[in-house]
């Protein structure tokens, strides 16, 4: 991490707040599974959860994302320790036993879910990766997160995102996420609608080069490392739905609904409507808005 964090002081002072550690991998596995929803979007499912005695393994945390998709995380206390091949042996491994984690989904959850298998990912959570980490993960184009951590005097935990998903490129309109694209979704727009889309997708990807754009049966999402954004593309008009919580905009603005308490496709608690170009720079704002709101 190239940050130094300091704490200002009541008298305007800083102090630089010292690096500490975990003593023991479970008290970083036991601070991010009771801290998934915060963390990462994600609820847990699973602690220590068995591959079988064939296979012999534990994945350290499994859950379910916001986009109904299937995360294993994976942790280590120091450096990556083998953490990579550990990581693909558990993808392919849950690619091929649909069926025990969707049974462990309903048996969790108590309910029947809807599972999302186009875009399965695992975090892989250490303190360090170093540069032939990064290359082998960008190399294998699998759905693999390198995510760094420190944790700091005053109780300061901070993550930094090294490597995304291969579905980050969001360059290539054409991309897709197995089942579902862009392009699968702008089907259902008009040529002005996907005027539109494109002028704020492009707007969205550039606010950094970690913004991750990932197409879903009913909408298009875009996180960090949770969903920030959301569009559900219309013949007349898109529906977008951000991180933002309603109470801090104007809701008497004709764009703007609060969906808190309605079923609506995608994340987030804000609908904004978007129909022509008058509607795109209030759009931005928010979008940028949530985008903040997401830590990054």
């Amino acid at each position: 991490m190239s940050f130094i964090p300091y704490k200002i002081k009541d008298d305007g002072k800083m102090k630089q707040l010292k690096k500490k550690d975990f003593k023991l991998e479970k008290e970083l596995q036991s601070l991010v599974e009771e801290n998934l929803k915060e963390l990462f979007g994600i609820t847990f499912l699973a602690t220590e959860y068995s591959t079988g005695q064939r296979h012999g393994g534990r994945m350290d945390t499994i859950g379910i994302d916001e986009n109904n998709s299937p995360v294993i995380l994976e942790y280590k206390r120091n450096k990556n320790q083998n953490i990579i091949n550990q990581a693909l042996f558990y993808l392919d491994w849950l690619v091929d036993h649909k069926s025990a984690f969707e049974l462990l989904v309903r048996d969790t959850l108590n309910q029947k879910i809807e599972i999302d298998w186009s875009s399965p990912r695992v975090l892989c959570i250490a303190e360090e990766f170093n540069k032939y980490d990064t290359y082998a993960v960008d190399q294998m184009k699998r759905p693999i997160e390198l995510i760094q951590y420190r944790i700091f005097e005053d109780d300061l935990f901070a993550l930094d995102i090294l490597t995304a998903a291969e579905e980050s490129k969001g360059n290539n309109k054409s991309s897709t996420n197995k089942d579902y694209s862009v392009d699968y979704h702008l089907k259902n727009g008009s040529e002005r609608i996907k005027r539109l889309f494109d002028e704020l997708r492009d707007f969205t990807i550039e606010l950094a080069d970690d913004v991750v754009e990932s197409p879903r049966k009913f909408y298009i999402a875009y996180r960090i490392i949770r969903n920030f954004l959301c569009i559900d593309i219309h013949k007349e008009h898109l529906l977008i739905y951000l991180r933002i919580e309603p109470a801090e905009v104007d809701l008497e603005h004709h764009m703007l609904r609060d969906v808190s308490e309605i079923g609506h496709f995608g994340t987030g608690d804000l609908e904004v409507r978007v129909e022509s170009e008058d509607d795109i720079e209030l759009a931005k704002d928010l979008v940028e808005k949530a985008y903040d709101n997401s830590g990054s």
